[in-house]
């Protein structure tokens, strides 16, 4: 399990728009397909053209390579004025490839703010990495220029090739935080143009159980960011939390600046048991959050076989939007991985599929197929996959029955 305590942090934090910050647009560059050559034993620099100038605030790499054996290669990020800092090095033992697929379609993500370190992370990387140098180090450099991905294998026996690499950027808003543990009360200042407009203790949805107590951070740049969410030129400021306990519960305070009140206005975006990732999927310059369901915990069995469908929201002055049915290809990919995972459970020792199969006919709706979908799901029960004991959730029909109002509930079907 991902070390969550990475995000604690207790006593003061400071956050201040300069004068002069822009929107902090956000953008994604990215070579598209390549079939570029790594040398058995050498270097090489594959280049990267981003044309918008403006002080970097945050980063994040992806990239696609096969080789087959993960733990020759040391990859980099290197910036136009030369700063290098180490994605992954010599990590991944035997195993093969970074992302997976054709082309530019399954990355590798290397941010700082991901979960798995690049220590522990697994081929083919795709779990979100947290690389082992600070991408942060970017931040305050010119964003205009040559960015290179420099790929070094320094043991002979194997080469490999580069299938895509991609930088998604923001630029023009300068932040600067502060921490210190004297104590364990937290307050958000917010300056805007030299003017303290916010001097507070964050919104809080639940008090903090981790030890330390207080938000969730660790590290510049961990818990708190500055986004321009609605692209409407106006940054918000994104505090991010954990309540504690076992299994819940993630949320965000996202703070935006409310023209006619001069002042900013809190919204909490609530994930429960998934962190989010925040990142622009329609390469359109607006981030969209990207998480799982996690209504669907508990519902139809336990936390461990539950599994949760894909779901992708944006910030829009105030208010997160449900904007999960606008990519059809994301939704087409994660119902194929829970449909590989129903397959799979139902040969395992104990298999209970019922938390998988909800799931995925969420996903199934949301591609606009809910209705060819129930058929999987009553040959299913004819075959007794449903369940054939008592154990608290509900089985067989009782299960259909359930899922069909659940889905309308929560507005699928």
């Amino acid at each position: 399990m991902a070390d969550r305590r990475r995000f604690l942090l207790a006593g003061l934090l400071t956050l201040a728009l300069l004068p002069g910050a822009a929107s902090g647009a956000t953008r994604a560059y990215s070579t598209g397909p390549l079939a570029y050559a790594i040398p058995d034993v050498g270097s090489v620099d594959v280049p990267l053209a981003v044309p918008d100038k403006g002080p970097v605030s945050w980063l994040e790499v992806g990239l696609r390579i096969d080789h087959p054996r993960d733990s020759d290669l040391t990859l980099s990020l290197v910036s136009p004025a030369g700063t290098e800092v180490v994605l992954v090095a010599k990590r991944g033992g035997n195993g093969r490839n970074f992302g997976a697929g054709p082309g530019c379609q399954r990355l590798a993500y290397f941010a700082d703010e991901n979960f798995e370190p690049a220590a522990r992370a697994r081929p083919p990387f795709l779990d979100d990495v947290k690389p082992e140098g600070r991408l942060a180090g970017f931040n305050r450099e010119e964003a205009s220029g040559q960015w290179k991905l420099r790929i070094a294998d320094d043991r002979a026996g194997a080469a490999g090739t580069l299938r895509c690499w991609r930088l998604t950027l923001s630029r023009d808003v300068v932040q600067t935080q502060s921490a210190s543990r004297r104590g364990t009360d937290l307050h958000l200042r917010i300056s805007r143009r030299g003017t303290t407009l916010l001097d507070a203790a964050p919104r809080r949805v639940h008090p903090c159980a981790c030890p330390g107590d207080g938000p969730l951070v660790d590290q510049p740049g961990g818990a708190v960011r500055v986004r321009d969410l609605d692209r409407d030129g106006e940054p918000e400021v994104l505090v991010d939390f954990y309540s504690g306990g076992a299994h819940c519960c993630f949320y965000t305070d996202v703070y935006r600046y409310v023209a006619r009140s001069h002042a900013y206005r809190p919204t909490v975006g609530f994930w429960g048991d998934l962190y989010p990732k925040l990142e622009d999927l329609g390469l359109d310059g607006r981030p969209e959050f990207r998480t799982g369901d996690d209504r669907f915990a508990y519902v139809f069995s336990s936390f461990a076989a539950s599994a949760f469908p894909i779901r992708i929201l944006r910030f829009d002055h105030g208010r997160f939007v449900d904007v999960t049915r606008r990519f059809p290809k994301l939704v087409r990919r994660d119902a194929a991985e829970l449909y590989a995972r129903y397959r799979s459970g139902l040969r395992s020792a104990f298999p209970d599929v019922r938390g998988i199969l909800a799931a995925w006919l969420a996903d199934r709706y949301s591609l606009g197929r809910g209705p060819a979908g129930w058929r999987v799901l009553e040959r299913a029960e004819r075959r007794g996959e449903l369940g054939r004991k008592p154990d608290g959730w509900p089985i067989g029909r009782a299960y259909l029955r359930k899922l069909r109002a659940f889905l309308r509930r929560t507005g699928y079907a």
